[in-house]
């Protein structure tokens, strides 16, 4: 599940594997956890691992506040694809 690919990512890349306590509500941007530029690699990851194109003006603090954000968002715009091509 995407959830918990973002938490085991984030975890690993961002928390030096100490997870304790981290999950889908926790602030990412408002604890320090991601910056900018973690922000741009947490897209590329996405990209890789669900093959979603996040758009450039998708990528805004509200959208990547939390996991649960992310995969909100994900979703989002995997159904938005998907009425396109229906």
């Amino acid at each position: 599940m995407l959830e918990n690919k973002l938490i085991k990512y984030i975890s690993e890349n961002y928390l030096e594997d100490d997870a304790e306590g981290f999950d889908l509500d926790t602030p990412l941007l408002e604890f320090n956890i991601i910056d900018s530029s973690a922000l741009f690699d947490l897209v590329a990851m996405l990209s890789k691992e669900t093959s979603v194109q996040i758009p450039v003006n998708e990528i805004t603090p509200s959208n990547f506040s939390s996991v649960r954000h992310i995969t909100k968002l994900v979703s989002k715009i995997i159904q938005q694809q998907e009425a396109i091509s229906a």
